[in-house]
């Protein structure tokens, strides 16, 4: 009986050991696949979170540089501490203004870049900076040091990407639109904040003691994001403008995606200076 047994008894054949290796390998294939798109999907939406928070962080800086000036209209222009900064965000460089604010960062409409998917590499190329092509230098966009917003210090508070105004800065993103901070250097008379906290002395010694920190405030790179200050025309050229749009775009390639990802919006402000002329 038991060689009969024996006789019987059968192995999985090699078609049969083949097939259920194909079968798994199939499995652990689409299981990974299946993996790559959700932790993609959740970088990219966490990406796309993190850029509107830049987004929304040069919208409301605009803002609060338009309302502190308008809470000073009432005052005389030599006490209008926000008056020079809120002329170079806006009044275009034809328009003769402050020396302090210099030439205004203001377009006419039809002069700014257009704005879709393309590839993010086009908007910084300063090869062509004169022609039609999306070009935020030939549109001179620039960002707010939102850490920073010193209405005495123009030039500190508003990074451009003029030729003379750190366009170096201004660079393709590499993971996601953001503006980059580090500290400044000590005994420089613009970028030394320091910011004064209780800490202990050391690991071994637990004795707190108030210690004085630099603070990251100076802006060191600004990677996928821009603003354009846009003039209102309706009325001509001559004429004071009734509002202001900045446009505040951003260009990066999301995890999984062949095409970049573009978020964008419009703040549109009011002129102050609108109302000094019809008082």
């Amino acid at each position: 009986m038991q060689k009969i047994k024996k006789i019987f008894k059968k192995g999985d054949t090699i078609i049969e050991v083949t097939f259920a290796i194909a079968v798994f390998s199939l499995i652990s294939v689409i299981s990974m696949q299946v993996m790559d798109r959700n932790l993609a999907t959740i970088q990219g939406a966490l990406e796309l979170e993190m850029a509107r928070n830049e987004i929304d962080a040069q919208a409301e800086a605009l803002r609060f540089i338009q309302n502190s000036y308008l809470s000073e209209r009432e005052l005389s222009r030599t006490n209008r501490t926000y008056q020079n900064l809120w002329l170079k965000l806006s009044r275009g460089s034809a328009t003769a203004i402050s020396a302090d604010a210099g030439s205004g960062l203001a377009n006419k409409p039809t002069d700014i870049s257009e704005y879709y998917s393309v590839a993010c590499s086009t908007y910084y190329d300063t090869t062509n900076g004169g022609s039609s092509v999306h070009n935020i230098f030939k549109d001179r966009a620039f960002v707010l040091n939102t850490r920073k917003i010193n209405p005495n210090n123009i030039n500190e508070t508003v990074v451009q990407t003029t030729s003379t105004y750190d366009s170096s800065r201004f660079v393709e993103a590499p993971l996601y639109p953001r503006v980059i901070f580090t500290k400044g250097t000590t005994g420089s008379n613009n970028d030394n904040a320091e910011l004064s906290e209780i800490f202990p002395l050391g690991s071994g010694n637990l004795t707190y003691q108030n210690q004085t920190h630099q603070v990251y405030d100076r802006v060191t790179r600004v990677e996928g994001i821009w603003v354009i200050s846009a003039r209102d025309m309706t009325k001509g050229e001559s004429a004071t403008p009734e509002f202001y749009d900045f446009h505040i775009r951003t260009c990066w390639f999301a995890p999984g995606h062949e095409r970049p990802t573009i978020v964008g919006t419009t703040i549109r402000l009011y002129n102050p200076e609108l109302i000094e002329d019809q008082k």
